[in-house]
């Protein structure tokens, strides 16, 4: 069947006068086959790192006070001294068993934060996060979780206290500590216990009432006493805060507090790389 010349030749077509080899430096400088393995849409691996422009460090934002992770036991002892203290002012009665050892400190899904004066070296706040990964939250035992957040993974934030007559953003501190943390451990929600007087407090912090209906519930956690149940969603709680306008929004989601090192192990591997170290020597948040 013959073509018509408006056709597109086939090779075997060309006259062979045509058919002369191309050089292969040519060839190859020629045709783009895309990125090769061991280069990115950044560039190749040793190609010249970019020039920093002037003016554009970054600009962080320095705090008072410094809030790392409890991984030593001595740190412990003085998170369970100051929350004796804090939580002596209002349930006296049990001033003691708030500074007595919590098996809840130890467990495998519970981390906790404090926050330590830089001028005095005293410890001025603490929070303690626990996930349900492993096992119910303290605060299951005293309510029953709506359908809706069954299922996931989420966290209960508690034994939260600060320094009486610390002046300083220590609370907000703790909170955006939890929420980088969580959001770094892939944890969907936080929930929290309020009294009526730190009612406002947590909904400053972006906190709702988990019903819906703002009931109260006797925590057994909590020494009995009624309880609202608060909810903050980890994932949508930024964009509730800036469409709030909301005065904290910047210094929990945009400002840089190099001062909140809770991932102080994993910065410090960072540094230092995949360097032969022994088994089991990672480095822990001081």
């Amino acid at each position: 069947m013959s073509r018509s010349q408006d056709d597109c030749m086939y090779r075997e077509d060309f006259p062979p006068a045509t058919l002369l080899p191309m050089p292969r430096a040519l060839e190859m400088s020629t045709l783009d086959h895309g990125l090769r393995s061991n280069d990115s849409d950044f560039g190749a691996l040793n190609a010249v790192a970019p020039r920093v422009r002037a003016g554009a460090s970054v600009i962080a934002h320095s705090l008072p006070f410094r809030v790392r992770v409890v991984c030593e036991d001595n740190q412990l002892l003085r998170v369970q001294a100051l929350r004796q203290l804090a939580y002596g002012r209002h349930l006296p009665a049990q001033a003691a068993s708030f500074g007595s050892a919590d098996p809840l400190d130890r467990l495998e899904d519970t981390t906790i934060f404090f926050a330590e004066d830089k001028a005095s070296g005293k410890l001025v706040g603490s929070a303690r996060v626990q996930s349900n990964r492993r096992t119910p939250l303290q605060i299951e035992r005293s309510v029953e979780l709506p359908e809706v957040r069954r299922g996931q993974l989420l966290a209960e934030i508690t034994r939260l206290c600060v320094m009486p007559g610390y002046d300083q953003p220590v609370r907000l501190a703790l909170v955006k500590a939890s929420h980088l943390f969580c959001i770094a451990t892939q944890i969907g929600g936080v929930l929290a216990g309020s009294r009526r007087s730190l009612l406002r407090t947590y909904e400053n912090l972006g906190f709702t009432d988990l019903f819906g209906d703002e009931r109260l519930c006797p925590l057994l956690h909590a020494g009995g006493l009624p309880h609202r149940v608060l909810f903050r969603d980890t994932v949508t709680s930024e964009a509730m805060a800036r469409e709030r306008c909301h005065p904290d929004y910047n210094f929990v989601f945009r400002d840089y507090h190099p001062d909140i090192a809770i991932f102080e192990a994993l910065a410090a591997a960072q540094s230092a790389g995949l360097r032969t170290q022994a088994p089991g020597a990672w480095p822990c948040a001081a």
